[in-house]
């Protein structure tokens, strides 16, 4: 062996062994030693509720938008951020909530684009994310959304196909308390509103919270005006329920934006296309919901704010 070749190679060598071997105790005493931090004395409940956060950078946010920044505190609940635009003239024709679709946060996606164009036409607004659900109640859903067409066929309960895709999890009880917080929020953001002098506050939910949206038809109070689905993604139970929840909602107007690419028929449980959905709603009676395609895609993108901000403010002042 060459002296060249023993000096080059051998003193990395011997680096090398030396942080392998100082490295090993400190490894060994993590496996040996006792679970550390709380997850160890975690109760199962206290797990379940870890499992719900936002995860969509919320003090990232409001750091790079202190002034418009707002933070809910939610009883018994993490806060959850939203962002505020007045209404850029006065006096002001009302306030919008807008919830993001989902993973999305109050900054990003169509809800932080319209921010701005609703602002311009005269209404306040109030923008939120929408964390995307945990773990289990995905594999959840992804189960039901797969036995849907064939439960459908059998006339079976389509609800019931709610299966615990992990031992340690109660996965209904872990989605009762993920849509509780997200009402909470949507209370808390309108009852901010009306703090502020609103008197007029409606709520508009984008793809997958439109289904969120819409649950507060049923809800005690007659706090929100109108409600507004932005190209609505509704899960099989929720839509199989819309007929119910309208009917319970008095006289609270729904406006619907959909593409106009959207199929008019759709399989599965429920109604699941816009054209779907009108029809069943007529047959029950129900004149408080009007339906308004769009040209967009199916999933609208930040660039559709200008004309869905022009669609959303002429139907809320032809109420006036």
């Amino acid at each position: 062996m060459s002296k060249w070749f023993e000096r080059l190679v051998i003193p990395p060598l011997i680096i090398l062994a030396s942080v392998f071997v100082a490295g090993a105790p400190a490894v060994v005493a993590q496996d040996d030693g006792e679970p550390q931090g709380v997850e160890a004395e975690a109760s199962a409940a206290n797990r379940e509720r870890a499992m719900i956060s936002s995860g969509l950078d919320s003090d990232t946010i409001a750091a790079k938008w202190p002034d418009a920044a707002v933070w809910l505190g939610l009883p018994e609940e993490e806060r959850v951020l939203a962002l505020f635009a007045p209404e850029a003239d006065t006096p002001a024709q009302g306030a919008l909530v807008i919830l993001a679709d989902e993973g999305q946060s109050a900054a990003s996606g169509l809800a932080g684009a319209l921010r701005q164009p609703m602002a311009r036409a005269g209404w306040a607004v109030m923008t939120l994310g929408l964390e995307p659900p945990p773990f289990a109640l995905q594999q959840a859903h992804r189960q039901q959304a797969a036995a849907a067409p064939e439960q459908s066929q059998e006339g079976e309960d389509v609800g019931s196909v709610m299966i615990d895709v992990m031992d340690s999890v109660d996965v209904e009880a872990l989605e009762d308390q993920y849509r509780t917080r997200i009402q909470k929020a949507l209370a808390m953001s309108v009852g901010h509103l009306e703090d502020r002098g609103y008197e007029r506050v409606a709520v508009a939910g984008i793809g997958l919270a439109a289904g969120h949206v819409a649950r507060m038809t049923g809800t005690e109070g007659g706090d929100v005006s109108e409600l507004i689905w932005i190209a609505p993604v509704f899960d099989h139970n929720d839509s199989a329920a819309l007929t119910e929840w309208l009917s319970g909602g008095g006289q609270i107007r729904v406006l619907e934006l959909h593409s106009s690419r959207a199929p008019k028929t759709m399989a599965g449980a429920g109604f699941r296309s816009p054209k779907q959905r009108e029809a069943a709603f007529r047959r029950e009676g129900i004149t408080t919901y009007t339906r308004q395609p769009v040209a967009m895609a199916e999933r609208p993108e930040p660039r559709d704010a200008p004309a869905l901000a022009n669609r959303v403010s002429a139907w809320l002042a032809s109420d006036r």
